[in-house]
């Protein structure tokens, strides 16, 4: 049995005696009969907003931002038009009593802007989707007795993962060209992940060393391309799962895996839990 000791933390990131806290959850949808129509979030309030399905064109101080799947935005208190595409779907979840160390209330950057962040480009991605994964059950469980408390914590959770992310980016100098590059090379991933990909096609689709390539991705996304590519093969499987009735053989040859069972050593390893069991867990809990 393996120990992984954690502990009391040194620091916080939030301000003395504040905390954050779940203030709504709201599933929004919309279709092409009433695409357009704006998103008011009030004075001292955050939303995420995760894009989980089609795309939304938000508009902040008359600069539009393209928001697609798997997109999260950050608001701040205001009010943002949008068009919505139609089958446009997305998790809307508010935090009140933000209150990040050496920041203004509820802004998690020097910023009025919205930030968005690909849940794709996050170190701790699979953390990231789980604690979302918890909040959107918590928010169906309305009979839980618990459901104040433990949403206070999974907020914190995940405005401390976010919060961190958007201060690295911004500390590492986001208009840099590695930076530049790594945004490049992912996007390639993104769009062909599911194909027999290796490094060296990557290398020459770019018209880049493989060297460099490994090494300037890595340096952005913090993992190497062919992890990344496996995160978004499972990450897809995860979906799969939860959304068809394929099976577990034809979800692995979907994902791009010929071996059933390599695919779920490799599902297991990082999700924690077989396909089977995962497939069985959240299904169980679906309302």
């Amino acid at each position: 049995m393996s120990v992984f000791p954690f502990g009391i933390p040194h620091d916080t990131s939030f301000e003395p005696n504040r905390a954050p806290f779940l203030d709504s959850v709201e599933n929004v949808t919309e279709d092409a009969s009433s695409p357009s129509h704006s998103r008011s979030v009030p004075l001292g309030i955050l939303e995420l907003l995760f894009v989980e399905c089609g795309t939304c064109r938000i508009t902040s101080e008359a600069t539009p931002l393209i928001l697609k799947k798997g997109t999260l935005a950050l608001l701040c208190g205001g009010r943002y038009p949008c068009r919505m595409a139609d089958r446009f779907g997305a998790l809307a979840i508010r935090f009140g009593g933000v209150h990040l160390r050496g920041l203004p209330s509820a802004k998690p950057a020097k910023t009025d802007a919205p930030i968005t962040v690909a849940l794709d480009a996050l170190r701790d991605r699979t953390l990231v989707f789980s604690l979302l994964q918890g909040i959107k059950l918590l928010a169906i469980h309305p009979e839980n007795p618990c459901r104040l408390e433990v949403g206070a914590s999974l907020a914190q959770a995940l405005i401390v993962l976010l919060a961190a992310h958007v201060r690295e980016t911004r500390d590492n100098g986001a208009d840099t060209l590695p930076f530049c590059m790594g945004i490049r090379i992912k996007e390639y991933i993104d769009a062909h992940y599911l194909e027999d990909l290796k490094l060296s096609a990557i290398a020459d689709a770019l018209h880049i060393n493989p060297y460099y390539l490994s090494h300037t991705f890595k340096s952005v996304a913090g993992i190497s391309p062919m992890a990344y590519i496996i995160r978004r093969r499972i990450d897809e499987a995860q979906n799969l799962l939860l959304t068809t009735d394929m099976t577990i053989t034809a979800i692995a040859m979907e994902c791009g895996y010929h071996n059933s069972n390599y695919f779920q050593s490799v599902f297991k390893g990082i999700v924690g839990m077989t396909p089977g069991r995962y497939r069985r867990t959240w299904k169980q809990d679906a309302p």
